[in-house]
């Protein structure tokens, strides 16, 4: 019988090793290559696939809509923790100024107005921006250090301002919140967008190259001739506006500002931005993987929430996930290294 299918084969023209002849390229490297550039993607995969089997709501249209826009100020927020990163520093200071940023729209719109407000809260978020960057360049405060201090500084202010939650209603504020469009809704709209125009600025910019060469070695980028105290210091600035934009989207979904929100959020978005695949110690990583790392993280909050896992038991999973999140990412960078010497 063997011999019979042996030579069915050989009158037809067809040799095994000619079947097998577009495999033998496919090494084995290849294939870690492949899974090397896109394991954020992969991972996205796998979840959508296991996701469903855990919880039949997970896939409906009510359930992503609302996934989406609680990953929107979460995502805003890892677009500021992303470029610090890339620059190899950290923002503790995200979530301080997204309280503080709200509760500032929140006490001033009824007197100016939310566009004045909103003014408002962004200055206040880009200026203490401005002082992280000073601590940093200026003083050589190590980020963690000065960041955590501005989280004081930020968490602080809010609660002179009040130390309860405010509730505003403003008709353009109400607008965004009901804008809808399947399952995209205004916030993440919003989100989306800024992603997408902060992914512009770093590919196709000078400046966004030259984050990228101080996150990857700041000693020569400088001796390169860039300013890179200067950069820095832009990026703080600019991640604490984006920080203050976060407040304003809280503010839209919420329609309140509270000076306790977000409590532990800063290291949400950096689990998130590590697990979209940037690296931990700068230089390297993209922001749109990274905002895909923001919806795994999210998605994986909500199924268990739709599964009704105790809370205590979900703060034990996060928990889980930020630290095999860093440990793959130093895993990497060593990786990464070693292949770089051999």
């Amino acid at each position: 019988m063997e011999t019979n299918k042996a030579n069915s084969v050989a009158r037809s023209g067809v040799s095994v090793g000619r079947v097998l002849r577009p495999l033998r390229g496919l090494r084995l490297g290849r294939i870690w290559t492949l899974l090397d550039n896109n394991e954020v993607l992969i991972v996205l995969l796998v979840l959508m696939v296991i996701a469903p089997q855990l919880s039949d709501k997970f896939l409906t249209e009510l359930n992503i809509k609302n996934l989406l826009r609680q990953s929107s100020i979460i995502g805003i927020l890892a677009i500021s923790q992303f470029l610090v990163i890339l620059i190899s520093g950290f923002d503790l200071s995200v979530a301080g100024i997204l309280a503080m940023s709200s509760v500032i729209i929140a006490h001033y719109t009824p007197e100016v107005g939310v566009r004045t407000a909103t003014l408002y809260a962004l200055g206040a978020g880009s200026g203490i921006g401005l002082l992280n960057g000073l601590a940093v360049t200026k003083g050589r405060v190590p980020p963690l250090i000065a960041t955590l201090a501005s989280l004081g500084i930020s968490r602080g202010l809010a609660f002179t301002v009040t130390e309860k939650s405010l509730y505003v209603r403003d008709p353009l504020l109400e607008d965004i919140n009901g804008w809808t469009y399947g399952v995209l809704t205004g916030p993440t709209v919003i989100w989306i967008v800024l992603a997408v125009l902060v992914f512009l600025f770093l590919m196709l910019t000078r400046t966004g190259m030259r984050i990228y060469a101080i996150g990857g070695n700041e000693d020569t980028a400088r001796l390169a001739g860039v300013k890179v105290d200067r950069i820095k210091l832009g990026v703080y600035i600019f991640a604490g506006f984006m920080s203050a934009v976060g407040g304003l989207i809280f503010v839209i979904r919420s329609r309140s500002g509270v000076p306790h929100v977000g409590t532990g959020w800063e290291l949400t978005t950096i689990a998130a931005v590590i697990i979209g695949g940037s690296n931990l110690f700068g230089g390297e990583g993209n922001i749109l993987k990274a905002m895909v790392g923001v919806f795994i993280y999210q998605s994986i909050s909500n199924i268990m929430n739709l599964m009704r896992l105790d809370p205590f038991y979900q703060d034990i999973v996060r928990a889980g996930v930020i630290l095999i999140a860093v440990g793959f990412s130093m895993w990497q960078s060593a990786r990464r290294r070693k292949r770089m010497a051999d």
